[in-house]
């Protein structure tokens, strides 16, 4: 049984869809990533997780138990939010402790927590817990201090801890990342993710950014106009898209996609080139899609093209090429040395390992193809 499960959720805001029809199962101690462009249902559908949103149709589950009308206090999900949403009166050991105060006050039926309702120990019990996730999120030297005080890092970390200090089944995510600078948060997609090994627990994050996606998650889920469209480990959604939106949303930069043609016996022709490349089916329009890195520079390549931009990575150089009958600029992913002498109007070879394609239909469907070398799916 997945410790959390969204069956056929449904949802409209008026006369506009949000998600339709959408399911997910999350196993225990898993990271799962909702990865979409922005307006695709992924932030509704977390939502509606946590309870903050009503669905129009469908069930929720989590740990076995329905949960689809019950209120957001009682699913025992803690929710990290884009803006942080800290106390800026309130120390950092009081905003993590915060959750803590507010269960007892529930508890105490709704009565303020102050002086003596709370005894010493269940005070110190509280400043245990609260140092106890500090010291995991290696925040102890600034309980006392103000978010004010604070860099956006060290307000994430403080948001986590609030979070954390629940203890509940699952953490909910909301593009907790996104109001960070790039090097920040390239840092802080390393500490999240050891964070998720250290504590075991299930993170279900949400996020726009492909790069988040694809080095955190156990699993990611693709949305779009929503839709799930593809769920699975990151790399085998990188290397096995099972759609052309897919392929063309997951990696940066995005998959080179060029005009083809399947002819009468079934072999394929692209760009006026006819390849050893054989389909299954009728005469059709396919559209061939290959990475950047699997495009190779020849001294007589089958296909060449025209310098057009260059962008300079360091470890990397992005060469942008005007290629006849193309309907983009084909991308090339070289080392340094490659392409050195690669300035632009310069005439570029190029070809691809027939291993190393995908195709799709004019639906955007992927085709099975086949190769005298070996069969491709």
């Amino acid at each position: 049984m997945s410790q959390i499960s969204l069956r056929t959720i449904t949802k409209s805001f008026g006369e506009t869809p949000v998600l339709n029809n959408v399911s997910l199962d999350i196993e225990e101690g898993e990271f799962v990533t909702l990865v979409g462009p922005s307006g695709c249902g992924k932030s509704t559908f977390l939502r509606i997780l946590a309870g903050l949103e009503a669905a129009d149709a469908g069930q929720v589950e989590i740990q076995g138990r329905d949960v689809t009308a019950i209120r957001p206090a009682d699913r025992n999900l803690a929710m990290v939010f884009q803006s942080y949403a800290l106390y800026p009166h309130l120390s950092v050991a009081q905003n993590i402790m915060t959750p803590l105060r507010m269960r007892d006050l529930n508890r105490l039926g709704r009565l303020p927590v102050i002086g003596p309702l709370l005894s010493r120990a269940a005070h110190r019990k509280m400043r245990d817990q609260v140092g106890e996730v500090a010291e995991t999120l290696q925040i102890t030297p600034l309980l006392d201090r103000k978010p004010g005080q604070l860099s956006g890092g060290q307000r994430q970390r403080v948001a986590l801890g609030r979070a954390m200090v629940r203890q509940p089944v699952a953490f909910l995510m909301d593009e907790p990342l996104s109001n960070l600078d790039a090097a920040l948060r390239v840092h802080m997609r390393a500490e999240l993710s050891e964070l998720h090994r250290r504590l075991q627990a299930t993170f279900v994050y949400v996020t726009h950014d492909q790069a988040e996606a694809l080095t955190m998650s156990d699993r990611m889920a693709v949305m779009m106009h929503g839709d799930i469209l593809q769920v699975g480990p990151p790399n085998d959604i990188y290397r096995n898209p099972a759609s052309l939106d897919v392929a063309r949303f997951i990696g940066s930069p995005r998959i080179n996609t060029l005009p083809g043609e399947v002819n009468g016996t079934g072999g394929l022709e692209l760009l006026g080139v006819t390849t050893e490349t054989r389909v299954r089916g009728l005469r059709q329009a396919v559209t061939m899609g290959v990475r950047p890195e699997h495009l190779h520079m020849r001294v007589t390549g089958r296909f060449s093209g025209t310098v057009r931009h260059r962008e300079n990575l360091g470890s990397d150089i992005f060469v942008h090429l005007e290629v006849a009958g193309a309907p983009a600029k084909v991308v090339l992913r070289l080392a340094p040395a490659e392409a050195v002498e690669l300035g632009l109007g310069t005439r570029v070879a190029f070809d691809f390992n027939p291993t190393d394609i995908l195709l799709f239909d004019a639906t955007g469907a992927r085709l099975a193809f086949t190769h005298p070398a070996r069969e491709v799916a």
